[in-house]
């Protein structure tokens, strides 16, 4: 089955997700921090990645760019606290245009609490 990485500091999140990915018949790794995750992407090649946006180390927008630059060119699923492109206008413009660069990098974007089925679809259609 396919490799996923997870990149989210909320290690319950994490081991919940990697527990449900693995009875799936994934192999799943956890990273808790940006930078561990890019580090696992520089070593490994993973089929999908599951990347938090406020991460410690190195955030996830930075995350983001690595991936995209991988060999094994993973499709990438970004967790969100909060929609994205749904900023308020009184945000600096560079928050926007961040957020506009995700938007186009990542290959889907899912609001926590994310539906596990709804994910595990996602995944699914990433790995066929």
């Amino acid at each position: 089955m396919a490799n996923v990485l997870i990149i989210d500091d909320d290690e319950e999140l994490c081991m919940e997700l990697k527990e449900i990915l693995e009875d799936e018949g994934y192999k799943a790794w956890v990273a808790l921090d940006g930078r561990a995750g890019k580090e696992l992407m520089e070593h490994n090649a993973y089929a999908v990645v599951i990347l938090d946006l406020k991460l410690p180390e190195l955030n996830g927008y930075e995350v983001l760019k690595t991936a995209k630059q991988a060999a094994s060119g993973p499709k990438i699923i970004v967790l969100s606290g909060r929609p994205l492109g749904d900023t308020p206008l009184n945000e600096p413009r560079d928050r926007h245009a961040e957020e506009d660069k995700i938007l186009t990098l990542a290959d889907a974007v899912m609001n926590k609490p994310v539906p596990i089925p709804l994910l595990l679809d996602k995944i699914k259609s990433y790995t066929c």
